[in-house]
């Protein structure tokens, strides 16, 4: 989710590489190019990883499985949530500059709508992703069996509005704040993007996890729903997300588009 490959997000790499002594500026431009030929490869592994630890906290600390990911207990949801912050913020620092660490559909869609993907690219992401994450899935199924029916995303009490208002507006703040945390003018407050970000998710999932299961993610909750074969209300952690990350991209492109240009610093290194 760190920034997506486009010639805007080279700059912002670029600069906070080259600015922070990490890398030669030579040595910047063939890191990037082996990038670009890998970032669907590591979007997958990055929502794999993503989902496989999601997955596999939920059904350690799981509760009533028929319940989902809602059944769990107050101190396991905060332990879910942690799982979540940490486990983001890992992969947005290791794939971020490979892929943007975007593993999530919501956000890759967002980054087509403010123009900072093509659709054929944002295409092959999604599709990236959803592999990722049901190979995880797959994987966590392979240990837990059954059990693994805990990290389903259901809505509480099949309350659907409720859940869709609140994925909605979940998903809305971490599309938001991913969109604003890695804009060109903004580079150097990239060594905490991944923090900002991974929190965000994970202060989300403690406060919605136990109402509408916190996914905030498409592909995160296909994967395990596809692999028990319980499909009950995944419309909403379709719909919902999407919204949200819609929103965002309007909200975005509404207040910090001007952010999109280039910075002096930036210019500065071409």
């Amino acid at each position: 989710m760190l920034m997506p490959t486009s010639t805007r997000t080279h700059t912002t790499l670029t600069g906070f590489l080259n600015s922070y002594g990490f890398i030669s500026h030579s040595k910047i431009g063939m890191l990037l190019g082996a990038g670009l030929k890998n970032k669907y490869l590591v979007e997958i592994v990055g929502t794999f990883i993503l989902v496989y630890a999601i997955c596999s906290a939920a059904t350690v600390y799981s509760g009533n499985v028929l319940l989902g990911i809602v059944g769990l207990g107050q101190l396991q949801m905060i332990g879910v949530g942690l799982v979540h912050a940490f486990v983001l913020t890992a992969i947005v620092y290791a794939i971020g500059y490979r892929s943007g660490a975007q593993v999530n559909p919501a956000v890759t869609i967002a980054l087509l709508v403010t123009g900072k993907m093509h659709g054929k690219e944002a295409a092959l992401t999604i599709a990236c992703q959803i592999l990722g994450a049901v190979i995880a899935a797959a994987v966590v199924y392979s240990m837990f069996g059954s059990e693994m029916a805990a990290s389903v995303t259901l809505p509480a009490n099949g309350n659907v509005i409720r859940a869709f208002i609140l994925e909605t507006v979940m998903t809305f703040t971490l599309v938001y704040v991913v969109l604003v945390t890695t804009t060109s003018k903004n580079y150097k407050i990239a060594p905490l993007a991944g923090v900002a970000i991974g929190f965000t998710l994970g202060f989300n999932v403690i406060l919605g996890g136990s109402i509408s299961g916190g996914s905030l993610n498409p592909a995160r909750s296909f994967g395990p729903a596809l692999i028990v074969g319980n499909f009950d209300f995944q419309w909403i952690y379709w719909i919902a997300p999407i919204l949200g990350g819609l929103i965002a991209a309007g909200v975005y492109t509404g207040l910090h588009k001007d952010l999109d240009l280039p910075s002096p610093e930036a210019e500065q290194i071409k």
